[in-house]
């Protein structure tokens, strides 16, 4: 039993494994780092003059955010977007050995690479080839617990098919993490040019109205009150992330 027990673990962690590198998913990658006291200038200059050396190409474009709202304001996102599995072996140790002579010194505080996959249910006015990257990212963080992910995932794919449906302007992206933490951690990135409140379509029903039409009556209530039940204790953190276009490239919608 003990055998057919560990064997069982084995072929669920070789199907996660293989999942991560579904060839026709997408992948997106970021980094998170705290400039040294007094060396913010110092890092921008040397993390834009390495931006324009080795992420010029499509295959590694790079958009720098700063954080601007809560405990960890001052901290820089860097997000590498749209990656294949193939993209993964490509040899970049060049480019990580100009980073760690000429930028990391200014570096107070980083983390490792952390990799996830953009979910298409959850997502709404995405299209990389026709605009350029948004100047403020509402990001919100989830923690999902492990036996509620369905209902996290049918709130989000609904919300983004009623926001179609009522016009929404703003671009959502919706991203599971698959490795580099947890796995049950999801991420929503709502991208906007200004604070003000866009105007999208007009409407003659409510949301709550074309949720239950779309989807059944009573259908808002419940979904809302499964996703509130999936969420762990800590489990929604928003933040708000500002544009840093010296240390970017490339396209985001």
């Amino acid at each position: 039993m003990k055998k057919l027990l560990l064997f069982s673990m084995a072929l669920l962690i070789s199907a996660s494994v293989y999942a991560q590198r579904n060839n026709n998913s997408e992948y997106w990658n970021t980094w998170e780092y705290t400039a040294k006291e007094g060396m913010v200038k110092d890092f921008e200059d040397a993390a834009a003059k390495k931006t324009a050396m080795f992420n010029a190409t499509d295959k590694t474009e790079i958009i720098t955010y700063r954080i601007t709202t809560g405990p960890n304001s001052g901290t820089y996102v860097r997000i590498e977007s749209q990656k294949s599995p193939s993209d993964y072996d490509l040899d970049r140790s060049a480019e990580g050995k100009y980073w760690n002579e000429n930028v990391a010194k200014y570096i107070a505080k980083s983390n490792g690479q952390v990799r996830w996959q953009r979910l298409n249910n959850g997502s709404l006015n995405f299209d990389p080839g026709k605009s350029t990257p948004k100047k403020h990212v509402n990001r919100t963080t989830y923690n999902v617990k492990a036996d509620k992910i369905l209902h996290f995932r049918r709130f989000m794919s609904r919300l983004a098919k009623v926001g179609e449906k009522r016009g929404w302007t703003a671009s959502r992206l919706l991203f599971r993490l698959v490795s580099g933490g947890n796995r049950n951690q999801f991420v929503l990135a709502v991208g906007f040019n200004t604070f003000e409140r866009e105007e999208g379509q007009k409407n003659e029903n409510t949301f709550e109205e074309d949720y239950n039409e779309l989807f059944g009556y009573g259908s808002l209530d419940e979904d809302s009150n499964n996703f509130d039940a999936s969420l762990e204790n800590w489990g929604e953190q928003v933040e708000t992330l500002e544009l840093i276009p010296e240390m970017s490239t490339g396209m985001m919608n």
